[in-house]
């Protein structure tokens, strides 16, 4: 794909990060003035990580001819291409809406709020936008200044992005796998019952996270049968470990779901089982002291002084057990003794 000359300065405003891939190796990051330069340079691999809440950047992409205008114009709609299983390659561009981590400040590291990502690759430019800041595109910058990291060209730097995502949802999955031991630890024991509002997040989690990422797993094995002509290989070969690891990850996520599913329902029989213990103690209790109940209440009765009452003990005796076999009748008419 042929790289025009952009005449129009780059909105730094915008950019996040920028990091140069050059073909000799040594990777640096590339100061905010000299973006434009670097995108002109045939001899350099750019990522550019960039704000797309910002103004100035949303008019340079519907400016820029480094990538088709149907990308942009896919961009703009906001359509979470994900969920809809679809990955698309345009001529010499690749187009993934990915699901990432939001980066909540002074939160734990076990949170599972999921953002947007767009990730836009050519063969010698990445261009990954979001609207919050995101973890594993932070990660990666930081991995990249560290030295950790050292890609040589942008798709190997996606594959990289791809690894530390699944790192993070991996890292994600183990935490809750953990809490999921000791409710079920709770649960055998029976000592106490788990919280129910610890099982019932442990689930919500569960589904969103396989809601997201299910699709996303089939629009990669889309796009492994349709490669762009510039995927070598052994970058073929890498994404089939990227797919392999995210399909384990995906089922480790509808394991948990299934757990949490069956420990619900446990949970639930032995509350069910506590409370008819419960109950069976109050109904022989009622048992025991309704012979007593009932001849307090009858020898109780004072109708000496109630007018038209005296001397009538026995026909109030006669009318209280017409109403009692009434109300056996009705019980036993409608089946509910």
């Amino acid at each position: 794909m042929a790289i025009e000359i952009i005449e129009k300065p780059f909105p730094v405003a915008g950019v996040v990060f920028a990091w140069a891939m050059p073909i000799s190796g040594d990777g640096y990051e590339i100061p905010l003035f000299e973006i434009a330069d670097a995108l002109e340079n045939p001899d350099i691999s750019v990522w550019l990580h960039l704000n797309l809440s910002n103004s100035q950047i949303q008019r340079w992409l519907e400016n820029t001819p480094l990538i088709p205008e149907r990308v942009v114009e896919m961009i703009q709609e906001g359509v979470n291409l994900s969920r809809l299983e679809r990955i698309e390659k345009l001529n010499d561009c690749l187009l993934m809406v990915m699901n990432d981590f939001q980066q909540e400040f002074g939160e734990e590291s076990g949170d599972s709020s999921l953002g947007t990502l767009w990730a836009i690759v050519t063969p010698r430019l990445m261009i990954s936008l979001r609207n919050n800041p995101l973890r594993t595109t932070d990660k990666l910058r930081y991995d990249l200044r560290g030295g950790q990291l050292n890609p040589a060209s942008a798709i190997e730097l996606f594959h990289e992005l791809l690894d530390l995502r699944a790192e993070h949802l991996r890292t994600l999955l183990a935490h809750l796998s953990e809490d999921m031991d000791d409710l079920e630890e709770k649960l055998l024991k029976g000592r106490e019952f788990p919280e129910h509002e610890n099982l019932g997040r442990i689930r919500i989690q569960c589904s969103r996270l396989r809601r997201h990422f299910s699709p996303e797993l089939i629009a990669l094995h889309r796009l492994l049968k349709r490669l762009p002509y510039w995927f070598s290989d052994e970058d073929k070969n890498r994404l089939n470990d990227d797919l392999d690891l995210l399909s384990y990850l995906v089922q480790e996520i509808s394991s948990l779901y299934d757990r949490a599913k069956v420990l619900q329902d446990e949970q639930a029989a032995h509350v069910a089982e506590f409370n008819a213990k419960n109950l069976q103690v109050l109904s022989v209790m009622t048992v025991i002291f309704l012979p007593m109940t009932l001849i307090t209440g009858v020898m109780g009765m004072n109708m000496e002084d109630l007018p038209g009452l005296k001397g009538s003990f026995y026909e109030v005796m006669v009318i209280m057990s017409i109403t009692g076999a009434a109300v056996y009748a009705a019980l036993k008419l409608k089946r509910i003794i």
